[in-house]
């Protein structure tokens, strides 16, 4: 094809595969620059028209780079002349200066803002901060509109270009054109060769090059006004569909600026939507996404359904696997091969049945998270230096899971001299570890130094403290308002004195783990309608306080209805109240011995004799 007098005309595909070819043997560094590395590239740009010339230049300057890595921000510290923690040049170019690893930096300005006083002010700062970051011999390229009263500077200079309708390449070409001749006929002398043979080259030829990258990317690109509507969208969502507060969407916003750029469409609503079908409420769905935002990031098919079969696939049913989900959402983030899958055969491992391991996930699934060497094998290790048998570990570990997310540190090895310092022998921590693992998940200062301090005052020495904890360690997580004081108060209502009170709750602790209303007001009142007053009933108490423990019945009623059969109501009373003891002998003991008694005529002897041995009892009364 001949174009003038005669002379041919290059085809641009063929011109632009050349000189994108030798241009690439420029042999850019992937790793570019140290003050490059610094760098890193941004999400967001503020307006279409700069991304569509710079996306052209950069692909014209650095054709062996990703475009996106152009547009790149810089770490820089504050100063006087600079107050923001980073300086965000337009595009940023290296390896096209004949100085090693220096910089070119361009700027569009072409927003009406530059042209008044303060933009003006504003972009000659920011030049200055270009090089002052820049490696020695950068430059710093402006391009605009119209001309301005900018001082030319031996590495910096203002451009006047044309302006161009959007999404019309030939008057874009044209201006990319006019920067290239700006840059050959100003900078020829600090371009390198091969660099100013190129643009020497695009500048020169009529068609209009390949440059399908740089169109690619500024159809792809994310403008800032385009987040911001899209923000304003996801507010409302969170706003009228989940009921978060400002304070709500504030805190949502510190966890995860991901979640601006999120669809309604296609990630917000069907998230929501998945997970109320799972069972969760949608003030369950809040909860999940304020505490866990990166659950709308996952993957429904490729992450959350198949994380809810593996829950449901260890025996959770869904009700659990929505509890699972609404107690601790970051399950769903976890892998089922590397975290999920090994941490259960861990469990089976060190003893528990997959009925187990399955209340173990639905009361402590935090476990889950947990790494199996750096938090698992060591905690397990620590109990079995504690004292623990294997079998033990397993019980303590199906008991209590959160156990395994204690720290060994900070909760249990303080835990444990305590126990110490209190007075129990290591073999009594052990058993108190292993008969109430709870004790480990209870704050030293805030629960178990002012227990003991309350016993202290009801009147226990510190050998009864002690003794109390290694029986009863259960009464460490008593709450002392709501629990303890209540029971001393209604054992002092029943009758009891300060000293006696004190004897109760040494000889049987645990009476201060027993209700109130559920145990102890109906133990007393049917000791009353047996006949006893309620003086005898204060005595019965305090001879033997694990009366109060006994269950109505399937023990007490029972053995006075088998008394009645023998006895009068006076004689049953007088029996309880000097021998109260015998309340807590097996029926058929009690049942076998009044026949023998009664073939002997010694029934009122019983009191005397039930604690005897079987030997002794019938070596005395031989038939």
């Amino acid at each position: 094809m001949l174009c003038g007098k005669g002379r041919r005309r290059v085809p641009w595909r063929l011109l632009g595969a050349s000189w994108l070819l030798g241009f690439g043997v420029l042999g850019l560094a992937a790793s570019g620059p140290p003050w490059w590395r610094k760098g890193r590239p941004r999400t967001t740009h503020r307006s279409f028209a700069e991304v569509e010339l710079l996306s052209r230049l950069a692909q014209l300057l650095m054709p062996g780079e990703p475009i996106g890595e152009l547009f790149r921000d810089f770490p820089v510290e504050p100063s006087d002349s600079w107050g923001s923690r980073w300086l965000c040049p337009d595009i940023t170019a290296f390896g096209v200066l004949k100085q090693e690893d220096a910089a070119l930096f361009v700027e569009y300005d072409g927003y009406h803002g530059h042209y008044d006083a303060r933009g003006l002010e504003a972009d000659e700062r920011k030049t200055i901060a270009l090089l002052a970051y820049a490696p020695k011999g950068s430059y710093v390229l402006r391009l605009g509109h119209a001309a301005r009263d900018m001082p030319r500077t031996k590495n910096s200079m203002e451009v006047v270009v044309g302006t161009w309708s959007a999404g019309k390449e030939r008057t874009l070409m044209h201006v990319v054109r006019q920067v290239s001749q700006a840059l050959l006929g100003s900078w020829g002398n600090v371009l390198r060769k091969d660099v100013c043979e190129h643009l020497q080259s695009f500048r020169s030829t009529e068609a209009s090059p390949d440059l399908h990258l740089a169109c690619k990317y500024t159809g792809e690109a994310v403008l800032t006004s385009a987040v911001e509507i899209r923000k304003t969208n996801v507010i409302a969502f969170l706003e009228e569909k989940l009921q978060f507060s400002e304070v709500g969407i504030s805190r949502l916003a510190s966890r995860s600026q991901k979640i601006w750029g999120m669809s309604i469409e296609s990630n917000l609503k069907p998230k929501v939507a998945w997970l109320e079908d799972v069972g969760l409420s949608r003030r369950q769905v809040a909860k999940v996404v304020a505490v866990f935002p990166q659950v709308l990031g996952c993957s429904t098919e490729g992450n959350l359904k198949p994380t809810v079969a593996w829950l449901e696939d260890v025996g959770l049913s869904r009700t659990q696997v929505a509890k699972v989900v609404a107690g601790s959402p970051q399950v769903l983030g976890c892998s089922i091969d590397d975290n999920l899958k090994p941490t259960v055969a861990w469990l089976e491992a060190v003893g528990l049945s997959r009925e187990q391991v399955a209340k173990v996930v639905v009361g402590s699934p935090q476990v889950l998270g947990c790494s199996i060497e750096g938090n698992l094998k060591l905690t397990v290790a620590w109990l079995q230096d504690v004292g623990l048998s294997r079998g033990q570990v397993a019980k303590v570990v199906a008991v209590f899971p959160q156990v395994l997310g204690c720290s060994i540190g900070g909760n249990l090895k303080p835990t444990v001299a305590w126990l110490e310092d209190v007075g129990l022998s290591r073999t009594q921590v052990a058993k108190v570890v292993a008969g109430y693992p709870r004790v480990l998940g209870c704050s030293v200062d805030g629960n178990l130094k002012p227990t003991v301090a309350w016993l202290e005052d009801v009147g226990l020495s510190r050998e009864q403290v002690a003794k109390v904890v290694a029986v009863f360690p259960q009464v460490l997580g008593c709450s002392t308002e709501g629990n303890l004081k209540p029971t001393v108060a209604w054992l002092g209502d029943v009758g009891l004195s300060r000293t006696q009170v004190a004897k109760v709750v040494a000889v049987f602790p645990q009476v201060l783990g027993c209700s109130t209303e559920g145990n102890l007001k109906p133990t007393v009142a049917w000791l009353e309608d047996v006949g006893l007053s309620r003086a005898q009933v204060a005595k019965v108490i305090c001879q033997k306080p694990q009366v109060l423990g006994y269950s109505i019945e399937k023990n007490l009623s029972l053995k006075v209805s088998l008394l009645q059969q023998f006895y009068s109501k006076e004689q049953i009373c007088s029996m309880i109240v000097c021998q109260p003891a015998m309340l807590g002998y097996r029926y058929a003991r009690m049942l076998s011995r009044l026949k023998v008694l009664q073939q002997h005529g010694c029934l009122c002897k019983l009191a005397q004799v039930i604690a005897l041995t079987d030997a002794k009892f019938y070596r005395r009364f031989q038939a």
